[in-house]
């Protein structure tokens, strides 16, 4: 009997043991799941804790508070001031003859299919830095850089010409994209025409991705046409021009075997003006080139030389375009311009748009 009721109290005894090292093993597990959850949990918020926000210094007089400052009319910045909530910040350099806008970067759908950024959502990165530059004030008497708040107030201007060369790390997806500097600087300054210079900057690393010049002619608010700039601007402002040559792009002479591509004009490819907003040619352009590839009638340029990415691109306007306007875009390759592609873009037989694509190697 004794013997008995020893076996099985050794036994219980071994059996308590395992349910309790079962229950340690469990309890353990649990505490591993669970530091394992708090570290995913924590361990990130800690990450970005320590990410600071990127605090882009300014020689920007601050001239209101935040809260008067997204409550009060901003004059003729209003149509640009969601920028500033977007995270564009401005600085001024060198005796404010550089304009230093820290932008975003790209959204996510600002890329292809391969993996590339569309080249005219640069152009547009772009136009909206130097719109920021021009008619972001700069204090309490609505200072503007280079003056181009006064300058707007005289006259409007309208762009002429482009041109845009683009870096091969520009579609090196190692390369970050986010966030941007953007420097602004007058290229030029003619009668009645000018142009600016601007290059997208890696801030990191300080590589130029991309250089663009853009090149506009002042129009008269009334007649509608060409007029001079103001005397005072150009001896204020000449000698801080860098460029010191205007953007001539010469025109094209279309052949006639050019292949085409004919669509209606959509109100989203607008702008403020009610206009074709000047970024959406190239999309016209773009989506032209594809319909030659797919149809194949494009021989030097097929989908393996479009993934390599947009090297250079020329740009000419010779007129305006409202929603509901059909338009043909004529295209065609040269023999001895090997990855090279151009446009011309026409309304009722008169051309209003031309472009030249040329495609890394």
């Amino acid at each position: 009997m004794d013997e008995s009721n020893s076996v099985e109290e050794r036994n219980n005894d071994e059996a308590s043991k395992r349910i309790r090292k079962r229950k340690s093993i469990v309890s353990t597990g649990i505490e591993e799941r669970n530091s394992v959850e708090e570290r995913n949990n924590v361990a990130p918020s800690k990450r970005i804790r320590k990410r600071k926000p990127i605090v882009v210094s300014t020689d920007i007089e601050e001239r209101n508070s935040v809260e008067e400052k997204n409550n009060e009319p901003l004059g003729f910045f209003a149509p640009f001031r969601h920028l500033v909530k977007m995270g564009f910040r401005l600085r001024l350099l060198e005796n404010e003859s550089l304009a230093v806008v820290h932008v975003p970067g790209p959204s996510d759908d600002a890329f292809d299919v391969n993996g590339n950024c569309h080249v005219w959502s640069i152009a547009k990165i772009i136009t909206a830095a130097v719109h920021f530059a021009h008619n972001y004030p700069l204090d309490s008497s609505d200072r503007f850089f280079l003056d181009y708040g006064m300058l707007s107030d005289e006259l409007l201007t309208f762009m002429a010409s482009s041109s845009f060369d683009f870096e091969k790390s520009l579609y090196n997806p190692l390369v970050s994209k986010w966030p941007l500097k953007i420097n602004v600087q007058l290229g030029y300054i003619g009668k009645s025409s000018t142009n600016f210079v601007s290059n997208i900057v890696e801030p990191s690393s300080g590589e130029i991705l991309v250089r663009n010049v853009i090149q506009l002619v002042a129009i008269d608010k009334e007649t509608r046409k060409p007029t001079p700039f103001p005397s005072w601007w150009k001896e204020k402002h000449g000698d801080k021009a860098v460029r010191k040559e205007p953007l001539i792009v010469q025109k094209l002479s279309k052949p006639d075997d050019a292949h085409t591509y004919t669509f209606r004009v959509s109100w989203s490819e607008t702008d403020m003006y009610n206009h074709v907003n000047w970024a959406s040619y190239v999309v016209y352009s773009i989506n032209a080139l594809h319909h030659g590839i797919k149809e194949g009638v494009l021989r030097g340029i097929n989908k393996e030389v479009v993934k390599n990415g947009v090297q250079r691109m020329q740009m000419a306007y010779f007129g305006e375009c409202v929603e509901g306007d059909q338009l043909t875009v004529y295209f065609w390759e040269v023999e001895d311009q090997p990855r090279t592609v151009y446009f011309d873009i026409e309304r009722d037989g008169t051309s209003v748009f031309q472009n030249t694509l040329t495609f890394h190697q």
